[in-house]
């Protein structure tokens, strides 16, 4: 078991119970461990967000209100209205969607973390764009509308912008005066999504609960003893890079969200860029030859900037955590046992998965 697990831990199932038979809902999260927060659709179709405790209670804000983000009714409220809200997590985060601009909200003292001037520099050196900071202030920023569709979107539309990735991203990879996240900070990362689905009862969405546990307990702390050892040399890294973090219009690619943005192995982004992208495979979105073709783009681009073995704990952690995060998703019944199921058998001989990805996919 994962050294980080309490074998007592008791599952919670009244909160993922009140989640799915909320009306409308689109997207949760685990509050720490206390609960859930989440998005949903009313019946006028505005997104709205709330919290569900471990007792079940759910309690949904007005649409675009929150106390902790002060600066969301002015955005969105007539006659103030600037746009539409995409993102609402309740009591940390919004982001608004204007003609020409792009609001991101969060609590009072928590804006000069977003969009640091350093964090772009490594992005645009290598020819990807990114927003520009048009404003600021201590709970919010307000970045440039970017041009283009996100490779989520576009599925196979947007092997071009795939290729052009791959032509650019070498140049991201040097040192930079960044915040370091090591291997394992990583492992923290997964091993805290997988405590607190355990806690909130989520596991049962991946499959049955009795039979799942062992296993996944075997391969996060397998993959956790492998994001430990000594890896590569760090680079500039997203941290949080996918497909839906890039968009392309044809010519140009762009990036979004840089807050995270950090110091460390290459590996990294590579390999939970070909995580979600066999995740967009297991979803339907992605084609079985677009899969293949962005899978042997990602091998091309990743032989001269990572070593197979960092590659690989690197992919099996992000498609672990992936599974965690989508037990918190609607739909996720259809795909994520069959999704999960493979990637235990990816880490059941780890060393290999990097390799082995495009045929299990």
């Amino acid at each position: 078991m994962s050294a980080d697990m309490d074998p007592h831990t008791v599952a919670s199932p009244p909160a993922m119970t009140a989640l799915r038979d909320l009306a409308g809902w689109e997207r949760a999260w685990p509050d720490k461990d206390r609960g859930l927060v989440f998005e949903c659709r009313d019946s006028s179709g505005h997104l709205r967000a709330g919290r569900i405790n471990a007792a079940g209670q759910v309690d949904t804000l007005p649409y675009a209100q929150d106390p902790a983000l002060p600066d969301l009714s002015t955005r969105l409220v007539a006659p103030h209205a600037e746009g539409r809200l995409v993102v609402h997590r309740a009591g940390r985060r919004a982001v608004v969607m204007g003609t020409d601009r792009v609001h991101k909200l969060v609590r009072v003292g928590r804006a000069e973390r977003l969009a640091d001037p350093r964090a772009a520099g490594p992005f645009l050196r290598a020819g990807l764009r990114t927003a520009e900071v048009l404003a600021r202030s201590e709970s919010s920023v307000h970045l440039e509308l970017l041009p283009g569709r996100s490779l989520h979107e576009l599925s196979d539309a947007g092997l071009a912008g795939w290729e052009r990735l791959t032509q650019l991203w070498p140049g991201v990879i040097r040192p930079e005066s960044l915040p370091e996240h090591t291997g394992a900070d990583e492992a923290a990362v997964m091993q805290r999504w997988h405590r607190r689905a355990l806690r909130l009862g989520a596991i049962d969405t991946i499959g049955a609960q009795d039979e799942l546990r062992p296993a996944l307990s075997a391969a996060i702390d397998t993959v956790s003893a492998l994001l430990r050892k000594p890896g590569d040399p760090p680079a500039a890294s997203h941290r949080d890079l996918h497909d839906g973090q890039l968009l392309w219009d044809g010519t140009v690619l762009s990036l979004l969200d840089l807050d995270t943005a950090a110091l460390a192995e290459p590996a990294l982004d590579l390999g939970n860029l070909a995580a979600h992208v066999d995740l967009a495979r297991a979803q339907g979105r992605l084609g079985a030859q677009a899969h293949t073709h962005v899978g042997r783009l990602l091998d091309d681009l990743a032989q001269d900037l990572a070593s197979v073995p960092r590659l690989s704990a690197y992919y099996l952690a992000s498609r672990l955590r992936l599974s965690f995060v989508h037990a918190f998703r609607p739909g996720a019944q259809q795909w994520l046992p069959a999704w999960t199921d493979e990637s235990l058998h990816l880490a059941a001989s780890p060393d290999r998965a990097w390799a082995a990805r495009i045929r299990e996919g």
